[in-house]
């Protein structure tokens, strides 16, 4: 028996996409179009602050499940304007949660996209670097921001820490960004990727991030990360969507 065709995606409760533009990492200022997917494999609650509360920051989007056909999705991101957006070269940033759990609709999805409007959008993938990509994005070009999470997430390391899928992403030449809180976040960040021999991650393809949950706690802790960042000799990337919205969500 043959598997059903999937026809539809499970998406967040940001509804089928909006436009911005992108906060974090190498991309940091193009204007994007967001696609949360529901559900994460981490939950991040050791990055618990006062402003964000549940440790991940989008935590209380992508933990409700809504279900958009295809269809839906595409009549919603041509009533928004979102297509003409993609078309003229913004940034498709697909994000959860975990975007990499549902692949197999996502590949579908972006098959149909470009066989219906006849482009290919520019996608970039934000994902925490445990589950390994599927050979197929290649055909897509796709480009990789990676987020792998430290011991001060709270998850444990059987949980965040898997060297054969960071060695794919070292290997593409993905952007990695860490948030760091501490001077062991650096020491863990040396030994688990950087030194270790079977990642060797590139210190050009690194930057440093605030761990904050609002404007208020990226200033006061953005000095101390980009002290880190002077002098270590790593990128340092601001949350802007903090800094100019006061907000981690749909904005």
């Amino acid at each position: 028996m043959q598997n059903e065709e999937i026809d539809y995606l499970l998406l967040s409760d940001d509804g089928p996409g909006f436009h911005t533009i992108e906060g974090e990492g190498e991309w940091i200022g193009y204007p994007s179009v967001f696609m949360r997917l529901f559900g994460c494999n981490l939950s991040c609650r050791g990055w618990a602050t006062a402003d964000s509360p549940y440790g991940c920051d989008s935590y209380v989007s992508w933990t409700k499940k809504n279900k958009h056909s295809f269809e839906d999705i595409f009549n919603f991101y041509e009533q928004n304007d979102l297509i003409s957006k993609l078309k003229r070269g913004d940034l498709w940033k697909i994000t959860g949660g975990e975007p990499m759990l549902r692949q197999k609709p996502l590949i579908s999805f972006v098959k149909n996209f470009i066989k219906k409007y006849e482009f290919t959008p520019r996608i970039d993938f934000e994902t925490n670097g445990t589950i390994m990509p599927e050979p197929d994005w290649d055909e897509f070009k796709v480009t990789y921001t990676v987020s792998p999470k430290l011991s001060s997430n709270g998850d444990s390391e059987r949980q965040t820490y898997k060297p054969a899928v960071l060695d794919y992403h070292v290997k593409k030449g993905s952007c990695f960004k860490f948030v760091v809180k501490s001077e062991n976040d650096l020491k863990e960040i040396y030994r688990k990727y950087i030194d270790f021999p079977l990642i060797q991650m590139p210190k050009n393809r690194v930057w440093i991030m605030v761990c904050a949950g609002s404007r208020k706690e990226h200033i006061d802790t953005a000095e101390s990360v980009a002290e880190i960042c002077k002098k270590e000799g790593f990128k340092m990337s601001p949350r802007l969507h903090l800094m100019i919205w006061d907000k981690a969500l749909k904005v």
